[in-house]
């Protein structure tokens, strides 16, 4: 795996940083920031954590961003969903986005979708009624629900219905 680890210089100018500031609240030397900011050099785990530290945020972030310093692009598919909604679908590095389409009544679940997630649904117009764990939540138009995918649901469109529903995978 290769990393660019010279988006340490953009991550440390946004938060108004000099080099001498990381070095001092990361206890890494000048030198070995400077270097990695020029992308030479390859840090150890824990000079990571410190940077990280000092950048206040977390050290798989900071591996994320170096790892892809590019946006991502991709293009999207479509699938049937609840056996009568269309669905649109990207997949940005294990994020998926459904744009869903769905008619009064259509109802189910899509467990093949799932993996180890949290889903995020938010309506964008009509109602849909989400059954997790035996409890209802019906949601209207600018309303959204977020639970861990490990829980059992179903959906049940009540409206002519359209919703985003976005499955991120849990981090360790």
């Amino acid at each position: 795996m290769t990393y660019d680890f010279s988006v340490l210089r953009e991550l440390r100018k946004k938060r108004k940083m000099t080099i001498a500031d990381l070095s001092k609240r990361s206890g890494v030397s000048y030198v070995a920031i400077s270097k990695l900011e020029r992308n030479q050099g390859n840090p150890e785990l824990k000079t990571l954590d410190r940077i990280s530290q000092a950048l206040q945020m977390p050290a798989h972030n900071l591996l994320a961003l170096a790892e892809q310093k590019h946006p991502i692009r991709v293009e999207e598919t479509t699938c049937k969903i609840l056996e009568v909604a269309n669905c649109r679908l990207v997949n940005l590095d294990g994020i998926r986005i459904f744009s869903i389409t769905a008619p009064k009544g259509a109802r189910g679940r899509q467990p093949e979708f799932h993996m180890d997630d949290y889903e995020h649904c938010f309506v964008l117009s009509g109602k849909v009624r989400i059954t997790i764990r035996g409890s209802e939540y019906t949601l209207g138009s600018g309303q959204a629900l977020s639970w861990d995918c490990i829980f059992e649901h179903n959906y049940h469109v009540i409206e002519n219905s359209e919703w985003i529903a976005i499955l991120t995978p849990k981090r360790p």
